[in-house]
Parts: structure tokens; C-alpha cells; sequence
């Protein structure tokens, strides 16, 4: 947790911000991130998972969050995949998010953010977690969005790599490597009985991965210095169309928070 140093107030927290997956439910960490800024908390590191990794990864190299969540709103999944049933590792080819990435994110790499990110992804082959630190972006971002079986796998630097939600899908420790003291986690996973019914096959594949994760690829939320978890259990996690509602339950999640983040931080200050 923090360090003596720093709960003494001595010097200033380095903080970190743990952006988990949710799919459609990514728009949350618009919202959380806007209460954040207005409140002029800026995170010196951001690690994310799958959706978390996008919205991270786009936050981190300055684009302002009107545009994030214009961005956000534009999504649809033709615009992001294509089907792939013959030959395949998958039901659906993601090559058009990561072209979609470039776009609107740019082609840069790593090195080029304003703030350093890490992604974590899964190499399917040796069943590792993958923190992602250097490179290009677009393949990275992608590489922790390809959910297993329905998005094909990324080849990158040799590796075999489908969503980090698999082993991480709340990179508290991923934050807290990279240097923070004070890591804000902020957690869209799904916690057993809070999920609307599904409604097609692809929710059906969505839920049974959220299980998987909730039982084996999260974090204890004890193990960051403040949780953040909106409630999101009546937005589907298939559709794009909700991004409003979805960045507003983020936005009211983290005010519940705000009081504790001003006490915590202005202690060390």
C-alpha cells in the first residue's frame, strides 16, 4: 500500500490508475476520469485491461475526454469487426479496431504518451500475462480487447496474445510496478448475480468470461488505495448505443469517492 513517506505527507504520491475490462461498459472510466480531472487528479501512470486499455491508452496521449467519449459513441461493432468462420481462431477478425485505433488514437508507440501506460494481454500459447510497455499502440490495444474464441488472437513479438482479462483483469499490481504509491482502481467486472439476462449468443460468451474472470483473474480490491465501481448492471455489454448512461453511472461512481481522494491526497501534499 502507500508508503510511510508518503502517508507522512513527506512527498508527493506518484498515482496510478487500474482501468479494468467491460467490454461496451469501457465508457464507465470516461466518466470516472472526468470527475478525476475536475478535481485536478491526474494520474502519473495508467495500466488497463481490454476496455480499460483503450480508454487508457487514448487518455494517455492527451486526447481530451469530450473527444474520448465522441469517440466512444461513434463505436459499432462493423465498424470495429468482420466475420471470420473459415480457417479461423475465431468467430469475428478485430483487423478493422485496429485500424479504427489508428485513426482516432494515431500511430504512435509507447514512448510518445503524455502519460506512461501499460496494457496486459494473455499469450494463449504459455497461458503468461503480458504487460505491454513498448511499441506500437494500435496492436497492443487490440491484442487486450481480443477476447478469446470470439476475437482472434494477435501475433506480437512472437507471442500469441487474447485479452488480458484472462489473468488481469484489474492490473492493481500492474500499477503499482510501474512506480505508483496511490492506485485508483476502477473495476466494471461482473460480480456473480449482477447481470442483466442475456439476450444473444455473444452475451452468452460475455457472461461465461466474466465468470471466468471473477473467479480466477481479479484483483483483490483491497490491494489498491481506492476502489471505484459503478453500477452498471442494467447496460448490456454488446451495445454501443448506452455510452451516455454508461459514462454517467462512471461519473456518480467516483463522486461517492471524491471525499476520500481529497482527504487521502491533501494528507500528502
Amino acid at each position: 500500500m502507500m508508503r510511510l513517506a508518503h502517508r507522512l505527507g513527506i512527498t508527493r504520491p506518484k498515482i496510478g490508475l487500474a482501468l479494468s475490462g467491460g467490454s461496451t461498459h469501457g465508457a464507465a472510466h470516461i466518466g470516472v476520469l472526468r470527475v478525476l480531472e475536475q478535481e485536478g487528479i491526474r494520474p502519473d501512470f495508467i495500466a488497463g485491461t481490454s476496455a480499460g486499455a483503450l480508454v487508457g491508452c487514448a487518455y494517455a496521449a492527451g486526447i481530451p475526454l469530450d473527444d474520448i467519449a465522441a469517440i466512444f459513441k461513434s463505436m459499432s461493432w462493423p465498424q470495429l469487426i468482420r466475420p471470420k468462420l473459415i480457417h479461423a481462431l475465431s468467430l469475428f477478425d478485430t483487423s478493422p479496431m485496429e485500424e479504427f485505433l489508428r485513426e482516432n488514437i494515431g500511430e504512435g508507440e509507447f514512448k510518445d504518451l503524455d502519460i506512461p501506460l501499460a496494457v496486459v494481454a494473455c499469450d494463449i500459447v504459455t497461458a503468461e500475462k503480458v504487460v505491454i510497455t513498448e511499441g506500437p499502440l494500435a496492436p497492443a490495444v487490440r491484442a487486450s480487447a481480443s477476447i478469446p474464441g470470439l476475437f482472434n488472437p494477435v501475433e506480437l513479438n512472437g507471442r500469441l496474445l487474447v485479452d488480458g482479462g484472462i489473468v488481469d483483469n484489474l492490473p492493481i499490481e500492474v500499477a503499482r510496478n510501474m512506480g505508483a504509491d496511490y492506485v485508483i482502481a476502477v473495476d466494471l467486472s461482473r460480480r456473480e448475480g449482477e447481470n442483466k439476462r442475456p439476450e444473444n449468443p455473444v452475451e452468452v460468451i460475455l457472461d461465461m468470461f466474466d465468470i471466468m474472470q471473477s473467479r480466477a483473474a481479479m484483483a483483490d480490491p483491497s490491494e489498491c488505495d481506492c476502489y471505484v465501481r459503478p453500477e452498471l448492471r442494467q447496460y448490456s455489454k454488446w451495445d454501443f448505443g448506452k455510452a451516455d448512461g454508461v459514462i454517467h453511472a462512471g461519473e456518480a461512481a467516483a463522486e461517492k469517492c471524491i471525499e476520500k481522494l481529497k482527504s487521502d491526497l491533501r494528507m500528502k501534499n
